[in-house]
């Protein structure tokens, strides 16, 4: 078989400071910036991203 992607196992959780969160949270209100994008440049869940921005305000 082989060429596939294979498995290695469960991907481990990245905890993010709260100085972390905020400075993903306020690239996010830039010009031209998008949750997705920023989320994606990041490693993170966008719909973790939108929950952080609500918690923010």
């Amino acid at each position: 078989m082989g060429g596939g992607s294979e498995l290695l196992g469960p991907e481990r959780r990245r905890r993010w400071s709260v100085t972390e969160k905020v400075a993903m949270v306020e690239q996010t209100y830039e010009p031209g910036m998008t949750v997705s994008l920023v989320a994606r440049r990041n490693g993170v869940a966008a719909n973790q991203l939108f929950r952080w921005r609500k918690l923010y305000r």
